[in-house]
């Protein structure tokens, strides 16, 4: 027999059900709307690129709410769908498309220091074509772009004039957020990805208190290298593509 299930408004009340952290606070704004059943909390976020649709509470029930959802229209096509992993159920449902498994992981207060922080500095619109120069070949699975929404600046490194290494402040819902950390080939493994991220989040965290980023699960390397700088808080979380039940998937990252 299905649960009830109740809709909810308020932000206090959606982030009561949800749990106050900074994944929570990241993927909540003042217009979020919350469908609730006594194992599970579905919760809409609009953001600047996709309603954002995050569920938590145990697998089954929120395998159930959401599909209660879906089938009945109310999840909007091309929606992104968050889910705490392991995800598998929701895993072949049609129109549901398997994007990322990853990590959001967040520090509360300062990052250690790093050597070389002081040659972290803000990119300057002038030099955007220059940064899309950078994303293209350093990290070009990303869909982050240099004039792109939701991102409040970019900062970076140069080396003999040449931007090596870049970094998006993509603060959202009270919590900094770092996006499209990049170091050039041929720079790498020299810490410049280490130095940018703790640079970045120094600067973010007297106005924020948290920041966070995320981390595909395999990436071993880098989930140490966040863990050293204190980024040991995390949710692992599968994020899908949503589209109707007949149609394909739009494209689009959803991280």
């Amino acid at each position: 027999m299905h649960s009830m299930v109740d809709r909810l408004t308020g932000y206090a009340e959606i982030l009561g059900k949800v749990g106050d952290n900074p994944y929570t606070r990241m993927a909540m704004s003042r217009q979020s709307t919350a469908y609730v059943t006594g194992h599970a909390v579905a919760w809409f976020t609009p953001t600047p690129w996709a309603t954002l649709v995050s569920l938590n509470g145990n697998t089954d029930s929120a395998e159930e709410l959401f599909l209660r959802l879906y089938r009945s229209g109310g999840i909007p096509a091309g929606a992104w769908l968050r889910v705490p992993l392991p995800a598998h159920r929701f895993r072949g449902i049609p129109g549901v498309r398997l994007r990322e498994e990853w990590q959001f992981r967040w520090i509360c207060g300062e990052p250690s220091e790093q050597k070389g922080e002081t040659e972290v500095v803000r990119i300057p619109t002038a030099q955007y074509d220059e940064l899309e120069e950078l994303l293209r070949e350093g990290n070009p699975d990303t869909v982050v772009r240099a004039r792109g929404r939701g991102i409040h600046e970019w900062y970076g490194i140069r080396e003999g004039g040449r931007l090596v290494a870049c970094g998006a402040d993509r603060s959202l819902g009270g919590v900094g957020y770092l996006a499209a950390i990049t170091v050039r080939p041929g720079f790498r493994r020299k810490g410049l990805g280490t130095t940018l991220t703790a640079a970045m989040a120094r600067r973010l965290t007297p106005a924020t208190g948290a920041v966070a980023l995320g981390v595909n699960t395999a990436n071993h390397g880098a989930i140490k290298l966040y863990e050293r700088l204190g980024f040991r808080e995390s949710v692992e979380l599968a994020t899908f593509e949503v589209a109707s039940e007949d149609g394909p998937p739009h494209s689009g990252s959803a991280r």
